[in-house]
């Protein structure tokens, strides 16, 4: 009953759903029908490093991320962004395989000979081209939002190779906009209020920084930046993100870019940078929270950023002039500069005698902390330590502790001999130097250090992580080859089935009631209990509600494609039987096991009309050299017939069988609470595990979202030492089944 009147209470949601009703007005194009194949969402916070990320959580910036990573079991992990640390090489690398496929932000590009930026919209179009001539992009079929390339996606909106809104919007019938205004005026007044407040906050901060000493149009920049970047981008792009979730999109790319720009204006440790992720993570929630609405494909929320940001001094404050006039007096206007961030390069319009002199002086007269130029298949790094061959030497310019020095050795090497490479390379960081950025900024990237290449990938436990090396980093090819298998299903990570060789002495259990793999949202998906189970790793299943044929669930052999999935032996007893229609429990196992027995257990009539059939299913599983005696069944509602059945499986037929000397585990769905007849009764043979665990409070499984009750139950003999027990309730536990998982841990098994 709990768990119908939670479906119905989604589809009522459903109903209403604003996103719904604006693909209804926009008329966009829908999923129609559930499908089985994973959807993604992929959140890119573009520019906060590990460090900024971990210190956003301990102050409270992230608290939505921060209860994802408390308690749906998300994990942080580092990520290197490769060279140059800035986001066209990043996502390049993820959307389309090729890493460092630009060697700075801003370049010369020789094929035009012209110098163009990564903002240049025919540009990045044109240059997108060449790189989808190399295959399809990651996004391919999907939607992206906000960022540099669209990865080709099929829609993309306000990305720089094809600015706009795709022609959703113009497409539409315009008399469908004031009916919009009505759905989102929520949204709307909290966008004016946000505007109005983050206008007075960077009117005041121009004024503060400009009595510092800042320089007033630099400040009066960031005014506007913070009203559009932080606020309307971020609601526009939410808002579209929604509605694609909605329709059933397999694949969304959103970047938010509020942190990165004012990081860049005021450094990234800065309060007003941090204050902007407080936005961010609000926005986040509300497309985690229309995940959790998603009528027909089940989504993933994954949050990474794309690289870091250091904290710098401007060139033109430190040194009372620009690179560019420096470079041109150093060279009597033989040469030009292109530097956007702390990575540039220097093109000489002369052939030079004597490179490694101009080098030197780039440092030493310049004060450009490296410099690095290339001499036939050789590179040469200057600093102020003096000339040193690269990579060879790199370690004396990066420091013997920089986390990515191997991966910086190849990816700056690819860097200084990319085609469209300057005759110098220069650097605003190497190791032992002030850390400098070329324009008028105080957070930058793009170079090396270890703020700007350290950035993380935030994942739930389960993601098909793929790691080159066995690296306890991700880079974006590694991202890349984890969507890759993501989308393609393959995504459960299988535990070890051979049952030989396994070092581990403990032995773990779940117990679980998958309700027809009928989901509180209404979806039917074996995927998604696979999915479930899988995260834990259990090494013996016994699952109660399976259908088997039945129509209901479109004819398919749950307990096979489960243990299929999972790549795990099982044993099925059908207790109800109708034609070519079969329901009842399984025991899945990884390790060798013997069906003992399987039978019904006494059914009662009323009226002269039987109750629903239950049953029982015993077997033998190989552990350790040992083997456990392991039954696994589903008990009537009726008290009655419930006492009935627990005195047979009580009896010499099945639990004091002869055969029942050593270990023995009871399990499954009893539909009784602690203290019943039924408990107690068993409770003068076995043992409730979670009654017997030291410190233990024992929780509740049913009904899943809201558990109210304690009904399901794992009994042992005195030959098991219970280690722990887990009833995890993640989003996932709580959607998949009206009953959540029973997990239990043996640390030691007696004969």
């Amino acid at each position: 009953m709990i768990s119908r009147i939670e479906v119905l209470l989604r589809k009522l949601k459903r109903i209403f759903s604003r996103s719904d009703w604006t693909i209804r007005l926009l008329r966009l194009a829908k999923l129609e029908k559930h499908t089985t194949e994973p959807g993604l969402m992929m959140v890119q916070i573009d520019g906060l490093s590990m460090t900024q990320f971990n210190r956003a959580l301990q102050k409270g910036n992230l608290p939505f991320l921060k209860k994802l990573l408390d308690k749906e079991h998300y994990i942080l992990r580092s990520f290197y962004s490769g060279l140059p640390s800035n986001t066209p090489a990043v996502q390049a690398e993820l959307f389309y395989g090729v890493k460092g496929c630009v060697p700075a932000f801003c370049f010369f590009d020789r094929s035009s000979g012209r110098v163009v930026k990564m903002l240049d919209a025919a540009f990045v179009e044109g240059f997108e081209k060449r790189l989808k001539s190399k295959g399809a992009g990651l996004l391919a079929g999907g939607s992206a939002y906000s960022d540099i390339f669209t990865g080709s996606a099929r829609e993309s909106h306000c990305c720089w190779a094809r600015i706009g809104w795709d022609g959703v919007l113009w497409a539409a019938n315009p008399l469908v906009f004031p009916f919009l205004v009505v759905l989102y005026a929520d949204i709307f007044i909290r966008t004016l209020v946000l505007v109005i407040i983050e206008f007075f906050l960077a009117v005041f901060e121009c004024v503060r920084g400009t009595l510092k000493g800042r320089l007033f149009f630099r400040e009066l920049e960031l005014v506007w930046q913070r009203s559009l970047v932080c606020i309307f981008l971020r609601e526009f792009i939410t808002a579209g993100a929604c509605m694609d979730i909605m329709r059933g999109v397999p694949v969304i790319h959103l970047n938010f870019l509020g942190y990165d720009e004012q990081a860049h204006g005021r450094g990234p440790s800065s309060a007003f940078a941090h204050w902007s992720l407080r936005g961010i993570d609000e926005a986040i929630k509300r497309i985690y929270n229309v995940i959790k609405q998603s009528p027909n494909r089940h989504y993933d929320l994954w949050v990474y950023s794309d690289h870091g940001q250091a904290k710098t001094i401007p060139y033109l404050v430190k040194y009372g002039r620009t690179i560019e006039e420096a470079v041109q007096e150093l060279f009597a206007g033989d040469a030009f500069v292109t530097a956007m961030g702390p990575l540039g390069h220097i093109y000489v319009k002369k052939d030079l005698r004597d490179i490694h002199a101009y080098a030197k002086k780039l440092v030493t007269e310049l004060n450009i902390p490296l410099v690095l130029t290339k001499e036939e298949d050789r590179v040469f790094a200057w600093s102020q330590k003096g000339c040193f061959i690269f990579p060879d030497e790199a370690q004396k310019i990066f420091g013997a502790d920089h986390p990515f020095l191997e991966e910086i050795k190849e990816d700056l090497l690819r860097v200084c001999l990319h085609p469209d490479a300057g005759e110098f390379v220069i650097a605003g960081w190497c190791e032992g130097a002030t850390a400098i950025s070329f324009p008028l900024e105080y957070g930058s990237h793009a170079g090396m250090g270890p703020e700007e290449t350290h950035a993380f990938t935030f994942l739930p436990m389960d993601a098909p992580v793929e790691v080159e090396n066995n690296k306890k980093y991700l880079r974006p090819m590694d991202l890349r080859h984890t969507v890759q298998h993501f989308l393609n299903k393959e995504m459960l990570g299988p535990p070890d089935t051979s049952g030989q060789g396994v070092a581990s002495k403990n032995l773990t259990l779940m117990s679980y009631n998958v309700h027809g793999c009928a989901g509180m949202d209404g979806c039917i998906s074996t995927e998604r209990i696979a999915r479930v189970i899988a995260r834990y790793n259990p090494d013996i299943i016994a699952l109660q509600e399976l259908d088997v044929g039945r129509l209901r669930s479109g004819k398919i052999d749950q307990a096979e494609m489960i243990a299929r999935k999972l790549e795990m032996k099982f044993h099925f007893y059908p207790a109800f039987r109708w034609k070519d229609e079969q329901y009842g429990n399984a025991i899945l196992s990884r390790y060798p096991m013997a069906l003992i027995k399987s039978g019904p257990l006494p059914n009662l009539t009323y009226r002269g009309r039987p109750y629903e059939p239950r049953g029982a299913l015993w077997v033998s599983v190989e552990f350790a050299g040992k083997k456990i005696q392991v039954f696994n069944t589903h008990l009537s509602l009726w008290p009655h017939e419930r006492v009935l059945q627990v005195e047979a499986l009580l009896s010499e037929q099945w639990l004091q069988h002869p055969d029942c000397q050593g270990p023995v585990i009871l399990c499954g769905d009893f539909n009784a609470f602690p203290h019943s007849t039924v408990y107690r009764k068993i409770c003068r043979k076995l043992q409730d595990s979670q009654a017997v665990l030291v410190g233990h409070r024992p929780k509740s499984t049913w009904s899943g979202h809201y558990p109210v009750g304690r009904i399901d139950y794992v009994f042992v003999n005195d030959n098991f030492h219970v280690y722990s027990i887990t009833v995890p309730r993640t989003d996932l536990e709580k959607i998949a089944s009206d009953h959540l998982p029973l997990i239990t841990q043996f640390d030691s098994i007696n004969l």
